[in-house]
């Protein structure tokens, strides 16, 4: 049953690779009166060079989080990760330098860090510029069996959710975490809402993935809001 489970698990990651996205996430701590001043810097920064195709540039303000949390803001990198590399080969620059410099003399560098991941299976693609989203941090020691138990939970909840993927952090690792979650909401009930079920389908289908996943370690959470993005 193992072996049947890991070649559905490959073949659905391959029917999909297309899709799959890399992102990286630079974690901000930004006092609150130098909130605004950042917001300007970042967006005149963004809004005039250019920027990739496959790839979407959008900063978030972090609404909901643990005490252990010392970052407000992510700046979200996310598409191919040829063109997340060969948009990283054009920071090499003046401008880019000048930015940096202002950048780092309006946040704190307790709290910043910056990670990296892939996404390995997406639902709702059309829906992922939804503005509020959610990650949820795992340490995963049974991938198979995690990714498996995810698709089941989808196949009854897709239809009624936002953009929603699972993924592996790779880089920038800083408490364990293997993967992650990401769901996105068109609006804040929406996103109070999570964990909710609506008829018994739905409560079936999360007691089968609580079952499921039960040996493996949930780390954390966040609720983050877009302010705004540029492509």
């Amino acid at each position: 049953m193992k072996k049947i489970a890991l070649l559905f698990t490959t073949f659905l990651i391959t029917s999909i690779s297309a899709q799959n996205i890399s992102w990286q996430n630079v974690n901000l701590n930004v006092p609150f009166e130098n909130t605004q001043a950042v917001f300007n810097l970042i967006d005149g920064f963004y809004s005039n060079i250019e920027i990739p195709e496959a790839v979407r540039v959008s900063l978030w303000s972090i609404e909901y989080k643990g005490s252990s949390e010392k970052a407000t803001h992510i700046l979200n990198f996310a598409g191919s990760k040829e063109s997340l590399v060969e948009f990283e080969s054009r920071k090499l620059s003046p401008e880019w330098d000048l930015y940096l410099s202002r950048l780092n003399s309006l946040t704190d560098r307790d709290g910043f860090a910056i990670n990296a991941g892939v996404t390995l299976v997406r639902y709702n693609i059309d829906k992922w510029q939804e503005t509020i989203a959610q990650s949820h941090q795992w340490k995963i020691k049974n991938p198979v069996i995690f990714v498996n138990a995810f698709a089941n939970l989808m196949s009854v909840f897709k239809d009624s959710s936002g953009y929603v993927s699972i993924g592996q952090t790779t880089h920038g690792v800083d408490n364990g975490e293997t993967h992650y979650i990401y769901a996105t909401f068109p609006d804040l009930i929406s996103a109070l809402n999570f964990g909710n079920t609506s008829n018994k389908e739905e409560s079936e289908a999360l007691i089968n993935w609580l079952e499921a996943t039960k040996d493996e370690e949930y780390t954390r959470s966040i609720t983050r809001v877009m302010l705004k993005s540029w492509e």
